[in-house]
């Protein structure tokens, strides 16, 4: 009976009542029922997608926040890992720890029931590394690169970089290694994208046979996914992308790919874009005009973008061009080992011996917790990352920028932090400065007491690329709009496209005024899940 009041329903209901199932595994069940059933399903994934493209377009997004307490067993917290989709999983692989511990271990997250699940594997497991590549092609994930943290023991060692090549068989639950000729060299933060039956690598961190230290490069390597051999790309002499680590890179079509932006080290870093033409045997980089620079964020290469439909979605801060009264820079913030970190083997001397030791056993490792270092008040944040920092030096300090601690003392704006190791030329600052200067000190209290400078969340930024293909690509900045809902500034996590849904998974929550007074960047290793979907428009405002 329930069966036949179902069947006389319109295809409208039907529709209705089939949206408000999850997209993954109970929907695509709903396809067997029948052949009207199996058409109006697929009107409803139709439907559904275009409501997210046009929540992007609109900037009307809507987050949905999944914490580990919610779920059981659950993922350990770390960043730089990386991530992929599969059917109706996410499959997160590797990371890094608050002390530097790399991960070799695999999870899946079920879609359709938001569980973890840690699929005990077997095979030939990978090593233990971050800032690894890991991509989808049919029912295999395919795993090269990345970059470990030396051990303590012995003492002075350079950071390690892999060239490794896996293959996690999705179906037989097997990691297989693959032993390859011609191999590229060992790389981290690199970027790869799937075209046809080829993987395309471009860049990273390199370490060349005969180098000593690290290379910045702008290489291109391709990979047979059928018979596993090797291949460096030859590229036209014209203009080309300066090496780089830590990019986005998209497919735009069969013929074609997009690279944005990179870091270049720890002092500097790129917001350009630029494609890469492959027909042909050797193969063009062409530029790509950028419009709408007032908007450009402030870093992206630590912010991984996702493209929907002719668009990148990037979650980040905006750059903004106004100049703040006050230059504010914390003596105590949170770093690694109270130094920048390795931008290449000769700087990777960090003080082994002086980790502390982690705590809880992981298959892979562990992980632990940092204690708490200070740096002079003039130093910028640092990235646990070799060879990064998000920092941007040639950039006046500004209301994003602007860190403001009032200290745990009660003797009035004096004991700010503003004031502390003031030297002998300070005082001679003229009594006008000082008054100026106070003036605005108090202003600032003036503004923390009304919440002027509350805690900002995540914005989104969404770059225009619909004319990146041509003789003369262009794509735009857009400005966010109504965008206050997110979460907190957050960096070195993944952003993976769902079914009309964007996963967002892990990172270090960066914002300094989230630090508190702990300084403990355990606490700020995230391993929480975001979800970004459509808002609910309603059958007929979606039709």
């Amino acid at each position: 009976m329930v069966n036949f009041l179902i069947e006389t329903l319109p295809d409208e209901v039907l529709e209705f009542i089939l949206s408000l199932i999850p997209p993954y595994r109970d929907l695509h069940d709903c396809m067997l029922v029948s052949k009207r059933w199996r058409r109006c399903v697929i009107n409803v994934v139709r439907m559904k997608q275009r409501n997210l493209y046009k929540a992007i377009t609109d900037f009307n997004v809507r987050w949905e926040r999944i914490t580990p307490a919610d779920m059981a067993p659950t993922i350990t917290k770390r960043y730089s890992h990386t991530a992929v989709f599969h059917e109706n999983s996410m499959f997160i692989f590797g990371g890094c720890t608050c002390a530097m511990t790399t991960f070799n271990d695999l999870w899946r997250l079920d879609l359709s029931k938001r569980q973890w699940i840690r699929p005990l594997t077997m095979g030939t497991y990978p090593s233990p590394k971050a800032c690894s590549s890991l991509i989808k092609h049919k029912d295999i994930l395919v795993l090269f690169g990345g970059w470990a943290y030396p051990p303590s023991y012995p003492l002075y060692q350079s950071w390690h970089l892999f060239n490794e090549l896996h293959v996690y068989d999705i179906i037989a639950n097997r990691w297989i290694c693959i032993n390859t000729v011609n191999t590229p060299p060992p790389v981290a933060g690199h970027s790869v994208s799937i075209v046809g039956n080829w993987m395309i690598i471009f860049g990273g961190l390199q370490k060349p046979s005969n180098a000593v230290h690290c290379e910045k490069s702008n290489d291109i390597w391709k990979l047979n996914l059928e018979t596993w051999a090797w291949h460096k790309q030859e590229v036209e002499s014209s203009p080309k992308p300066s090496g780089r680590f830590g990019q986005t890179q998209v497919v735009l079509d069969d013929e074609n790919l997009l690279i944005l932006g990179g870091s270049a080290g720890p002092m500097f870093h790129y917001c350009d874009a630029w494609v890469l033409n492959m027909s042909g045997e050797i193969w063009k980089w062409k530029k790509v005009d950028i419009f709408g620079k007032a908007n450009e964020p402030t870093n992206i290469w630590s912010n991984p973008g996702c493209k929907i439909g002719d668009k990148i979605v990037v979650l980040n801060r905006i750059r903004q061009t106004e100049s703040s009264p006050i230059a504010y820079y914390p003596k105590t913030t949170w770093c690694v080992n109270n130094r920048n970190l390795p931008d290449d083997g000769r700087s990777a001397r960090i003080d082994l011996a002086a980790r502390q030791p982690d705590k809880d056993d992981n298959v892979n490792g562990k992980r632990g917790t940092l204690k708490n270092f200070k740096r002079e008040a003039d130093d910028e944040d640092e990235l646990p990352l070799p060879g990064n920092s998000n920092s941007n030096s040639n950039q006046q300090p500004n209301r994003e920028n602007i860190r403001i601690h009032a200290m745990p003392s009660s003797s009035g704006i004096n004991s700010m932090a503003a004031f502390n190791g003031l030297d002998n030329r300070r005082a001679q600052v003229s009594e006008v400065m000082r008054e100026k200067r106070l003036a605005s000190l108090l202003k600032v209290k003036e503004n923390l007491t009304k919440g002027a400078y509350k805690k900002r969340k995540k914005d989104s930024l969404f770059r225009n690329i619909s004319q990146a293909l041509g003789e003369n690509p262009t794509a735009t900045w857009l400005p966010p709009k109504n965008l206050t809902n997110g979460p907190e500034e957050t960096i070195l996590y993944t952003l993976v496209e769902g079914k009309s849904e964007l996963i967002m998974f892990g990172g270090i929550q960066k914002d300094a005024s989230s630090l508190g007074f702990s300084m403990n960047l355990s606490s700020q290793i995230s391993n929480s899940l975001h979800f970004i979907t459509a808002p609910n428009y309603g059958r007929l405002g979606a039709l």
